[in-house]
């Protein structure tokens, strides 16, 4: 039964051969395996599915490792450029609000009477103004903090205390004695009737 299954009849002569026979001994026919019962056929088929497959793979790995960096790049661009506008863009700004502030001129003797006479309304005359003060230096504080500006020949205790904000000023102060006459620009911070003014100095000078 078994040898039966086994045999097959060959095509041009009708004799039976075996079914793995690769020709008729008979009449010499050969026999070839279609090409997908071949030994090793699955294994070509695979391993060539899989290198196509590895093929691709890089391929779109390259081209979407192409695309970050392309895509890097011009976010970087891009950075620098916004960063290039907004550092222009302050630049002018400052330049503009330096070039719009306008100080304003008085005696030291204007504020203090002012401040003597009705102290509601001084505030509301000078309290975060820009001024540029022409009075008597006073006292300079030892930590180079702050100095006070008085009414010249008078022996009254009312000043304005004025904050050193800078280095450079600190220079300028140091070379300047108690009585000297300066003039200094900066803005009012405050106002008030026991403490008098306050103000930030922003340059400061010997008249």
């Amino acid at each position: 039964m078994d040898n039966k299954e086994t045999m097959i009849k060959c095509k041009k002569c009708s004799n039976e051969i075996s079914k793995n026979a690769e020709f008729c001994p008979k009449c010499g026919e050969v026999y070839k395996k279609p090409f997908y019962k071949r030994k090793g056929t699955y294994a070509i088929i695979i391993s060539t599915v899989l290198f196509f497959s590895i093929l691709v793979s890089d391929d779109e790995e390259d081209s979407t490792s192409t695309s970050v960096e392309a895509v890097s790049e011009n976010t970087v661009d891009t950075k620098e450029e916004v960063s290039e506008e907004v550092s222009e863009e302050t630049s002018s700004v400052v330049e503009e609000t330096e070039e719009q502030i306008e100080y304003k001129a008085y005696n030291v003797s204007e504020l203090l009477n002012d401040l003597k006479n009705n102290a509601l309304s001084a505030k509301e005359k000078y309290n975060k103004q820009y001024v540029e003060i022409t009075g008597e230096l006073g006292g300079i504080d030892s930590d180079g903090k702050y100095i006070t500006i008085y009414e010249p020949d008078t022996f009254s205790f009312d000043s304005v205390m004025c904050d050193i904000k800078t280095d450079e000023q600190k220079q300028v102060i140091s070379s300047l004695v108690k009585g000297d006459i300066v003039v200094v620009k900066g803005k009012i911070t405050s106002v008030g009737e026991v403490f008098g003014y306050y103000l930030d100095i922003d340059e400061i000078r010997k008249a």
